[in-house]
């Protein structure tokens, strides 16, 4: 604070008062000086009265005012002035100048009296807070005009802002003057808020500093009035420093993240009074290095915390220090600076991103988000802003920004990237992914919609046909992987229907179809006579032992635990209709004493086998697996994934199952062998899918339900 003060002292200083040395002869050097507007020069005597001293002033044809002891008028540039001593002068004298520099604002005609006409003339021009890092200097704007008192008792009325703040830091008159601050209000209203006079002040008069805000619907006028009603036309020159839209109390949540790869901002403000504090926002995602400094040097007199916003609307404890990197569901960096007297203040804002998630499109004309994208999907559309997207345009069938490259990096403490997928196309688009490099997974997400961000359908980065809507790519970190990754995202128009041209010719095949009903339909109702039983029970219902659902596993649990003792479970399953499967998960309910089992599963039922999972305790985690083989696997896997939410691991299983993170290792089945599996997963999920993989015959195979099991 004390810099600033000193820096606007200098400038008072050299700007306003020059003094010079004691009298000089008659043969003296002339002196010069840069004059710019209304300028005043005087003699004025030094320790005590002095006489025999004159004033010569050269230099402008724009005199107002001249005698022997001072000069008025508008100078343009270089003066040249020199003090002549007669023969007996006394005493000693110097010169008072009050002039103004190249960039000060002047009165060229008078300006209106009172407040309420900005008409370009008596406007102090705007100058905005900075946060873009495109303002040619971070320095505090010190604004300067000078103007006439035409006449005693002339007044003259400035615009010093709207919306926002000005300190008034010297006025300066070589006439005696009243201070008058006005607000007026875009209703038409008009307010003095503030009324005071100058005091005298070595040779002009002068005025100490006011300072004065404006809201969003109001605006500060300075009205300046000369005192004397017999003077003759006098000069004055005023200094100040304004921030339109200085920084409030208050900040409001920031709704972006950070867009590009390095960032230099800068804020400037004023204190209004001791204990006053601004605040203000910069944009910036999680993994972001930031680093704050004070331009202003105000030393102990000021403070600066750090916040952060959060994803999910929150805002941080304060950060306790001033540099290092944000969190990774930063969105954007609070900074809140305070003081302890008033003034100006000035801050600087550096932030850079190692990261490259989200590089953008493969041409380098396009826009990177940089920052780490979130690890979860977002809650409603309002809140999607906040995440790293793609937009696919269909323009006539040739797509806009067809291609995208996606880079970034996983590591067991951030291990899930998020990306958002926008389709235009009415028709939809098919979205594809290549890897480049890195061991991530991916998954392409379709999304049921904007209003509900749950997952319709996934595949593993093979082609997927996703409609109009918002949609997402999920990046995972892979077992034992970590580091940086990169993926090819392709779309593509989705293939169009041929319809062909269609001629009814039935009337020509009249005779195959006599042919066919005779000939070849008779054996069909041979067959179907034959196979009457079996058609019936079929369409009954007679013949469900390869349906898995929870009703038929309800209904055996109930006839095991009626009929038959624990200790004869196994031949009390084998009595019983049903699956391998079902009976696995009828005899597990059993034995394991499930009475207040969950009615969430999902299952799917293939040639090579049938799959089932199960919640059995939603609070606690526990869900059971089972798994009926029609075929001898080799290596058989079973691995659960979380598309939904924080990652989830498996922290435990019962029996000698081998698991590690997300994977049990099944091991060899035999056709007809049956297992099940009870697993604790943990933290709880909010969604989970099921993938049974391994050999076949020596081929590769897997079994996927297409649906996910949602944690209810």
């Amino acid at each position: 604070m004390q810099s600033v003060r000193s820096a606007i002292y200098f400038v008072v200083a050299i700007l306003c008062l020059v003094p010079l040395s004691a009298a000089q002869g008659s043969d003296s050097s002339l002196l010069e000086i840069e004059a710019f507007g209304p300028t005043h020069i005087a003699i004025e005597c030094e320790d005590g009265p002095c006489s025999g001293f004159s004033l010569q002033v050269s230099g402008s044809d724009q005199v107002v005012f001249e005698d022997e002891l001072s000069w008025s008028g508008n100078a343009s540039g270089r003066l040249t002035y020199s003090i002549d001593e007669e023969s007996g002068a006394t005493g000693s004298a110097s010169i008072i100048v009050l002039t103004s520099e190249d960039g000060f604002i002047h009165e060229h005609t008078d300006v209106n009296g009172s407040s309420g006409y900005q008409d370009g003339i008596n406007s102090i021009p705007s100058s905005d807070v900075c946060l873009d890092g495109l303002c040619e200097t971070h320095m505090l704007p010190t604004k300067k005009m000078s103007g006439w008192f035409d006449s005693g008792g002339d007044s003259d009325a400035w615009l010093l802002v709207s919306n926002g703040v000005a300190l008034v830091d010297s006025i300066l008159s070589e006439a005696p003057f009243l201070v008058e601050m006005w607000k007026e209000r875009t209703d038409g209203s008009r307010e003095m808020v503030s009324r005071s006079a100058s005091i005298s002040s070595e040779g002009l008069h002068a005025h100490p500093r006011i300072t004065v805000s404006a809201s969003s619907d109001e605006e500060a006028w300075m009205v300046l009035s000369a005192t004397e009603q017999d003077r003759r036309n006098s000069v004055y020159s005023v200094e100040l420093i304004s921030s339109d839209e200085d920084g409030g109390a208050e900040s409001h949540h920031a709704n972006q993240r950070m867009t590009t790869n390095s960032f230099s901002s800068y804020a400037r403000g004023l204190f209004h009074f001791p204990g006053d504090f601004d605040s203000f926002i910069v944009p910036a995602a999680g993994g972001v290095e930031f680093e704050i400094s004070s331009l202003a040097g105000n030393g102990e007199e000021e403070s600066i915390e750090i916040y952060e916003h959060l994803l999910d609307g929150s805002i941080s404890e304060k950060m306790g220090y001033l540099s290092g990197v944000t969190s990774h569901e930063s969105i954007s960096l609070e900074v809140r600076i305070g003081s302890s007297v008033e003034g100006g203040w000035g801050i600087q804002v550096m932030l850079e991103s190692e990261s490259s998630d989200f590089s953008g499109s493969v041409q380098a004309d396009k826009r990177a988000f940089m920052g780490d994208a979130p690890n979860r999907l977002p809650n409603n559309s309002e809140e999607s802003a906040l995440w790293p997207m793609w937009t696919v345009i269909s323009d006539q069938g040739a797509y806009s920004s067809s291609m995208l490259r996606l880079q970034g990096d996983v590591s067991n403490i951030d291990p899930i990237d998020i990306y958002l997928v926008s389709i235009e196309s009415d028709n939809g688009t098919m979205i594809r992914s290549d890897p480049e490099m890195g061991g991530a997974n991916i998954q392409i997400q379709e999304l049921r919609g904007e209003a509900d961000y749950s997952i319709m359908n996934s595949t593993n980065g093979s082609q997927m046909l996703l409609p109009k809507g918002m949609h997402a790519i999920r990046i995972e970190q892979g077992s034992g992987q970590e580091g940086a990754y990169s993926f090819i995202i392709s779309a593509n128009s989705p293939p169009e229907e041929d319809l062909g041209a269609y001629v009814d010719l039935s009337s020509e095949a009249r005779p195959y179809y006599i042919f066919a009903g005779v000939f070849l339909l008779t054996p069909a109702f041979l067959v179907v006579l034959m196979m009457r039983k079996e058609i019936v029970s079929r369409i009954f219902g007679g013949n469900e032992e390869h349906t898995i659902n929870q009703e038929k596993i309800d209904s055996i649990r109930n006839k095991l635990e009626t009929g038959f003792s624990d200790s004869d479970l196994k031949a009390a399953l084998e009595s019983v209709e049903g699956s391998g499967l079902i009976s696995a998960r009828a005899g597990f309910i059993v034995e394991k004493g499930l009475v207040n089992r969950e009615v969430a599963n999902i299952s799917t039922s293939t040639p090579l086998g049938d799959i089932g999972l199960w919640i059995d305790d939603s609070e606690k985690g526990a869900i059971s697996f089972g798994m009926a083989s029609n075929a001898v696997w080799k290596m058989a896997c079973l691995r659960l994934s979380f598309p939904h939410g924080p990652r989830s691991e498996i922290h435990e299983v019962d029996g000698g199952w081998k698991f590690h993170g997300d994977e049990i290792l099944i091991g060899d089945l035999q056709g007809g062998e049956c297992v099940m599996i009870s697993i604790q997963v943990a933290p709880v999920p909010e969604m989970i899918e099921v993938e049974v993989t391994g050999r076949v015959k020596g081929e590769p195979v897997a079994i996927v339900p297409r649906k996910a099991l949602r944690w209810e």
